[in-house]
């Protein structure tokens, strides 16, 4: 098994832009590796008053043998 983390800086600023941004490459990501079989993902956050907010996304995968 495998994984693949996706983090953004203040991901609800730029009016909810770099949301998108993490989305974009987390879809893009998935369609350059369609041999992969999604196991688990997570989410984390953290960041709140006194710091900028971070996300982080962890995909677990297995990897297709005839890739």
């Amino acid at each position: 098994m495998r994984v693949k983390i996706f983090s953004m800086n203040n991901p609800m600023g730029r009016k909810g832009q770099n949301q998108q941004i993490l989305e974009d490459q987390i879809n893009q990501w998935l369609s350059q590796n369609k041999g992969v079989e999604i196991v688990r993902v997570e989410q984390s956050a953290s960041g709140g008053s006194f710091g900028a907010s971070l996300w982080m996304i962890s995909v677990w995968y297995n990897e297709n043998e005839s890739q």
